[in-house]
């Protein structure tokens, strides 16, 4: 096998990955880099990056920042303080743990606070759209309850669940 279709099955899994990525709500891109990233025998710069990629500096440089913030790769240093290089994080499992109690947490709580204000809102107005509401307030309170859980390795209620999902249908 020759070192061009080596590098081409690299690309191909860094799209595929960056594909899939999407369905979670983050860029394409991110699981791209990350991918080159993942499989560097050592730290890869910025430059190389954009060389692997064929991207912008502009684009390399804010998505290195974003997979930061998540703690998905780390900052390493090279000697060269204005072309530093960066690793990801082996730790798949703190990834998630992160990008859950960063992200997902973060929207879940959001969207039951907006509930909550709507139910609060709306309650001796509209009983139907309040019946309705509450179970969305069941629903939201679920989905952060089980994010907590799984953040603190506990186990989740199936029969929790069930009871919602008849209660929703």
């Amino acid at each position: 096998m020759d070192g061009n279709s080596i590098e081409e099955k690299k690309q191909r899994l860094a799209d595929s990955v960056g594909e899939f990525i999407k369905y979670w709500g983050f860029k394409e891109i991110h699981g791209r880099v990350w991918v080159h990233i993942y499989l560097a025998k050592h730290p890869i710069t910025a430059k190389e990056l954009t060389k692997r990629l064929g991207v912008t500096k502009g684009l390399i440089s804010v998505t290195l920042s974003e997979l930061m913030a998540y703690q998905v790769i780390e900052k390493v240093s090279t000697g060269n303080a204005k072309s530093p290089a960066y690793q990801s994080n082996t730790d798949l499992v703190q990834v998630i743990y992160n990008v859950l109690r960063n992200r997902e947490l973060k929207l879940t709580n959001r969207i039951q606070e907006n509930v909550i204000a709507l139910l609060n809102a709306m309650a001796e107005r509209d009983p139907e759209m309040v019946e309705k509401l509450e179970k969305l307030n069941e629903m939201t309170t679920f989905a952060v309850d089980s994010l907590q859980k799984l953040m603190q390795n506990k186990t989740i209620s199936a029969g929790r669940f069930k009871s919602l999902m008849r209660l929703i249908s």
